[in-house]
């Protein structure tokens, strides 16, 4: 076709336009396109968002006070390796008993114990707090006493004197029976002795405070049935400090 003034003139034609404007289209190459309902999300490797500083600060004093504490503790363990605190040893040197009698669900006694303390470290001291003593037959307390609190220097052994009585003092019958059968059998009966303190290490500016027990049992003190009196069978006894 041509108009008035000579130019051909495409037929108009409803499916060019229709190829003109695409109903679905796609978008540029490169950029992404976003779905519904998700927000966009940035590719860039190098982007970090904000750092919460409360968060940071938390985070490095944490670093900060783990460090610490490991090093405290490696120095603490060091320093036991090298100074290696023991326990003290304990020895009864001599028990002797006198005015035993058990009759009538009754005991009465007098027990005089001589002890020798002994500390095994050569680089720490030692403080006693008061020390309770007491004297058991099986597991039941006979009579007890205190000792008053002493110090020990490195390696020092210190002797202690401590008497223990009982008058008349009530026992279930079974143990007054138990007693009694041992003393004839064998002619000597056996007791335990038991130790409590406090005690402290000392190493210049260190200070460390644990509590001490010590048990010596079986301690055989020779008492027949016709005497009220007797001594211990062996020259001297270890006890177990724990």
């Amino acid at each position: 076709m041509s108009n008035k003034h000579g130019r051909f003139l495409m037929p108009w034609n409803w499916k060019s336009k229709t190829m003109q404007q695409d109903p679905n289209p796609r978008p540029a190459t490169g950029y992404p396109y976003p779905q519904p309902g998700y927000p966009y999300q940035n590719h860039n490797p190098y982007y970090a968002p904000p750092r919460n500083p409360r968060a940071v600060l938390l985070r490095r004093l944490f670093i900060v006070l783990t460090a610490f504490l490991l090093v405290l503790g490696l120095i603490l363990i060091v320093f036991l390796i090298v100074v290696r605190p023991q326990l003290p040893n304990v020895y009864i040197n001599s028990l002797s008993v006198s005015n035993f009698n058990v009759s009538n669900s009754q005991v009465s006694g007098k027990w005089d114990l001589n002890l020798l303390f002994r500390n095994p470290n050569s680089k720490m001291s030692l403080h006693y707090d008061t020390v309770l003593c007491s004297v058991y037959y099986g597991r039941a307390s006979l009579s007890d006493t205190r000792l008053q609190p002493f110090d020990q220097g490195k390696r020092d052994e210190t002797p202690l004197n401590a008497t223990l009585s009982v008058s008349g003092t009530y026992v279930d019958g079974r143990l007054a029976d138990s007693i009694a059968k041992e003393r004839a059998s064998k002619g000597n009966v056996e007791f335990n002795l038991r130790m409590l303190s406090w005690v402290t290490f000392r190493y210049g500016a260190f200070r460390r405070r644990r509590w001490l027990t010590i048990y010596c049992n079986d301690v055989a003190l020779a008492v027949p049935p016709t005497t009220s009196s007797g001594k211990m069978l062996a020259s001297s006894q270890r006890c177990k400090s724990y």
